[in-house]
């Protein structure tokens, strides 16, 4: 069923900003697209309400009957449990804890739904029209705010064991390394997030008591900027940080064996000065054997990935269902 482009199901990537709402074809086709701000600082009920508002609403913007509705897709903030819907206190949303959103939003909307963590969803997304269309295996990696990541084994994505599967942001790299928000020191998300790139940049123009520098230095944009200038301290960090990269996917390379890995997040705007020292930090520690069927791609979905991936959840869960 999932293949059918006259089903029609509902999708939504919600972030800790904005909140993304589409309807979407069983073949991939966005037939309508909304974004808002998330309200995640109001508190659980008037985020639940924001959502299912905007759910309602996007519905009547594709001018289709509920009924044409097949189901709802959300990829959502985790940690959660994919399989019953659960949400577990995710760091940026209060209120959270034990919250059972896929119950609440079948109640409400009528119709089966599929939770995602968001990370996930956006992994899904690119296997099933982005970068990763036509692999088997295949591995997602975000690089944004934080650093998560999405597998996907046998056409299938992985959960293990508690639905963990995935957090690649918080591996150890570096023994003794950077505190992490996590707790943990040495985490990839300590260095190869955007905010581990900045707080880097920042410590080191600090040390050199470059105030202006700091000021000027608190966006991604501003960094790249900086490092095609010829900011030689500036691309010494970019360079750094994909070889700490290329550490992360050689690891994952020599673990999964997998066809393809896919960046993607504004980290991977910082271009070939970041993907040169990876690439090359890959070949030189992950077996041969490993990386000889590996392609090492950009995301191509932009913010539709999440959209997409969170689409393709439910209609996966629709086509399990009628085959049970």
């Amino acid at each position: 069923m999932q293949n059918r482009p006259d089903t029609y199901v509902l999708a939504a990537d919600v972030g800790g900003t904005n909140t993304r709402m589409a309807v979407v074809s069983g073949d991939g086709e966005i037939h309508a697209l909304l974004k808002k701000p998330t309200r995640c600082k109001e508190g659980k009920e008037a985020m639940l309400q924001f959502l299912l508002s905007f759910m309602r609403e996007i519905i009547r913007k594709s001018e289709l009957p509920c009924e044409e509705i097949a189901g709802a897709g959300v990829g959502f903030p985790g940690p959660l449990d994919a399989e019953t819907g659960i949400i577990f206190n995710p760091p940026n949303l209060t209120g959270w804890d034990g919250i059972p959103l896929r119950r609440i939003l079948e109640d409400e909307l009528k119709m089966p739904v599929s939770i995602e963590n968001d990370a996930n969803a956006a992994a899904l997304g690119e296997w099933w029209k982005g970068a990763g269309a036509g692999t088997n295996s295949f591995i997602c990696i975000t690089l944004g705010t934080g650093v998560g990541g999405g597998i996907i084994l046998d056409g299938r994505l992985w959960y293990g064991a508690s639905g963990m599967a995935g957090e690649i942001g918080h591996t150890t790299i570096i023994r003794n390394g950077i505190k992490c928000t996590c707790g943990n020191s040495g985490c990839l998300e300590a260095y190869a997030s955007a905010r581990g790139i900045i707080d880097r940049v920042q410590n080191v123009l600090s040390e050199r008591g470059d105030k202006r520098g700091i000021r000027e230095c608190l966006t991604l944009e501003r960094i790249s900027s900086m490092a095609s200038q010829g900011n030689e301290m500036i691309g010494s960090i970019i360079r750094e940080t994909g070889i700490i990269l290329g550490i992360a996917v050689a690891n994952i390379a020599n673990l999964l064996n997998p066809e393809m890995v896919a960046l993607f997040g504004g980290v991977t705007n910082l271009g070939e000065t970041l993907f040169k020292p990876m690439r090359e930090e890959v070949k030189k520690r992950a077996f041969e054997k490993a990386t000889e069927p590996l392609k090492i791609e950009v995301a191509k979905l932009g913010d539709n990935s999440g959209i997409l991936g969170a689409a393709k959840s439910i209609l996966l869960r629709i086509s399990d269902s009628e085959r049970a």
